[in-house]
């Protein structure tokens, strides 16, 4: 996944927008640990700051294929994404300690943006429905589907307080 910027890196100040329809990279793929679904569909921002810098946006929502962090079950999720990032055109290995990603040629690769993009968005602990009962945590059975013949564990923090007695009262 790229965008070219032959034209854009000429003048200070142009502008070009792109809308990528492609399959996900293999490259973004491998850098997920959940499976993109569907084609891929980015909004790109390519903008000449300067001084040899382009400032690159991508926006777009990715299908995802989720795990239920209650119940275990895969559903689909959209997740929306965005990214900003500075490049510059140099030769070398991009460096985590620069503010700025590197790029040679007339071309901006798009795919470690993207899938970072991607990975930070997608929410900590996604979830099918919010009515979504989770799995029985004796036997694990999915609540969803229907209930279990387990019994709840009583809480040990009230198991004092169950072994105790009011005082009797004094006879006078």
């Amino acid at each position: 996944m790229f965008v070219r910027v032959s034209d854009v890196k000429k003048w200070a100040g142009r502008e070009e927008t792109a809308e990528i329809h492609e399959p996900w990279p293999e490259a973004t793929q491998e850098r997920l640990d959940f499976p993109l679904k569907g084609p891929a569909i980015v909004f790109v921002t390519v903008r000449n700051t300067g001084g040899g810098n382009l400032l690159v946006e991508v926006s777009g929502t990715a299908q995802v294929e989720a795990i239920c962090a209650r119940c275990m079950e895969p559903f689909p999720l959209e997740v929306p994404f965005s990214a900003t990032e500075q490049f510059r055109e140099e030769v070398g290995e991009n460096d985590p300690l620069l503010d700025y990603s590197r790029y040679v040629g007339d071309k901006i690769f798009l795919d470690e943006m993207v899938a970072d993009a991607v990975g930070v968005s997608m929410p900590i602990r996604a979830v099918c429905h919010e009515e979504c009962q989770g799995l029985c945590p004796r036997c694990g059975t999915n609540l969803n589907w229907g209930h279990c013949d387990c019994q709840p564990e009583p809480d040990s923090r009230w198991a004092a307080l169950a072994r105790w007695s009011p005082p009797s009262e004094p006879e006078s």
